[in-house]
């Protein structure tokens, strides 16, 4: 009798011990596939406003102003060198790039 307690009792303590790692590893594994999750969702929202930035550059053509996209929105403001443009998404993250302003004989040849 007193065997079949302490057989019953180690059967417990492994059950017990098989079910915490196998919580352990879950966690893990559901940590790894949120964080992937979060990353995936931030290369998209970059890439959305990178979009915005560069349609934005080639579509500017007063010295400042915004355009509104379906995304989100972008200011502007051009000077002789560059422009500088700010994206918000509509998510509210906002995003700045700077792009070389493109020369007016290029830009004509274009045309």
């Amino acid at each position: 009798m007193l065997l079949k307690k302490k057989v019953k009792a180690g059967i417990l303590i492994y059950a017990l011990l098989i079910s915490a790692i196998f919580a352990m590893l879950l966690q893990f594994y559901l940590g790894r596939i949120v964080a992937s999750q979060r990353q995936h969702q931030a290369q998209i929202s970059q890439s959305q406003s990178y979009l915005m930035a560069q349609m934005t550059a080639r579509i500017a053509s007063k010295d400042k102003g915004q355009l509104i996209f379906k995304e989100g929105q972008t200011s502007y403001e051009k000077t002789k060198e560059n422009i500088s443009i700010q994206v918000q998404l509509t998510n509210q993250q906002t995003f700045s790039y700077t792009f070389l302003a493109p020369s007016l004989e290029s830009h004509q040849k274009t045309k």
